[in-house]
């Protein structure tokens, strides 16, 4: 555990001793609050045109939802940014032969580069947590819908970092690996609705279904805290980060 623990503060130090952790968060904070203040707009247009044209006011929560969802697409380029280096940067640069030739299993370096990650996505999600805490000083949003939803989006960039750090561990090529790991991200947000498309339905349709991100994350989204979709997240991250320690190991013998 002492190795997991150094491997961290050594990575979470080497984030906010470079331009990265700052740009990763102006770049999420700045979308985020974009795409808050377009939403804050369009909320207050429907609240005052929804009694005249007869229809329902939208709801603080149905903004915060369309929020978060927005959220969900900025990850898909932040999270690949987080974990691009982890790994190729160590193997470009051959550092990565003194961490395996250290007394250190190869499972301690991979949580070791994990908790870092997952160190800074934490912050950056607590810094985000302004937008919501705006609707609850001028408004009176379900608190829990918020908690659930940051707990579901906690667990999303958990599997998310585990799936980077996996990519990272297989190419020295940093472009490569932000690459890749973008596209495996993007088709598992959309793989839920191109599963009609590319099964015949039945089974395989269903399998793809669950495979997909999106239902499990919408459930976080609606106050909904289930064991089956905490569960899906906590196997995905776990089973990428048993990969990455897989091709670690195998890397250290050749």
């Amino acid at each position: 555990m002492r190795g997991v623990i150094a491997i961290a503060r050594r990575d979470l130090r080497a984030y906010f001793s470079s331009p990265r952790a700052a740009a990763i968060f102006w770049f999420f904070l700045i979308f985020m609050g974009f795409f808050f203040n377009n939403f804050i707009h369009m909320f207050m247009q429907m609240t005052t045109q929804a009694p005249m044209m007869g229809g329902q006011a939208p709801t603080l929560e149905q903004l915060l939802k369309a929020l978060f969802y927005n959220l969900h697409f900025i990850l898909l380029l932040v999270v690949p940014a987080v974990t691009m280096a982890s790994f190729s940067e160590e193997k470009r640069n051959q550092s990565i032969r003194l961490l395996q030739t250290a007394p250190c299993t190869a499972l301690e370096i991979v949580l070791g580069k994990f908790f870092a990650a997952g160190a800074l996505m934490g912050l950056v999600l607590l810094a985000s947590a302004v937008y919501p805490l705006f609707t609850i000083t001028h408004g009176n949003p379900d608190k829990m819908i918020i908690l659930s939803s940051y707990l579901g989006l906690f667990l999303l960039v958990s599997s998310q970092l585990a799936f980077g750090l996996w990519v990272s561990s297989m190419t020295s090529n940093q472009f490569m690996a932000f690459l890749f790991t973008m596209f495996g991200l993007f088709l598992l947000l959309i793989l839920n609705w191109m599963a009609p498309n590319l099964s015949g339905g039945g089974m395989t349709e269903s399998v793809m279904k669950y495979i997909a991100s999106s239902d499990h994350l919408d459930a976080f989204f609606k106050g909904t805290l289930s064991v089956a979709h905490t569960a899906y997240f906590l196997v995905f991250t776990g089973m990428f980060l048993f990969f990455t320690n897989v091709t670690l190991d195998s890397q250290r013998w050749r």
